[in-house]
């Protein structure tokens, strides 16, 4: 409850954390199939030259998903929850990889939880 007093009330309210801005965790799809994404790489608008200035954020995790058929990760993106479904530059300089990725949610398989309800 917001009404109630609690541990850390004060400090979930600095502006650095209700910032709508914030990065926020994302799932990532790449839209091509030989997509290998990985960990550390980071995310830019389409349009945008490869450049720190122009950053939205980071990959913090990848992994193969037999569900999905293709590379999957994860990520935090300067306003995340509102851009599902946007594509995003993924550029990882050190290993020489640049393509495009879907925003999607960060759960992958099962998001309404039916499976683990049964």
């Amino acid at each position: 409850s917001t009404k109630k007093d609690c541990i850390g009330k004060t400090m979930a309210a600095r502006p650095g954390l209700t910032d709508p801005w914030r990065e926020r965790l994302v799932g990532l799809r790449p839209l091509r199939a030989d997509g290998d994404l990985t960990a550390g790489a980071h995310l830019f608008e389409e349009s945008d030259p490869a450049q720190r200035v122009y950053d939205q954020g980071y990959v913090t995790s990848v992994g193969p998903s037999p569900v999905a058929g293709c590379w999957i990760g994860l990520g935090f993106l300067r306003n995340g929850r509102a851009r599902l479904g946007e594509m995003v530059r993924f550029v990882d300089h050190l290993r020489g990889q640049d393509f495009l990725c879907e925003v999607v949610g960060p759960v992958f398989h099962d998001p309404e939880g039916g499976r683990a309800r049964g």
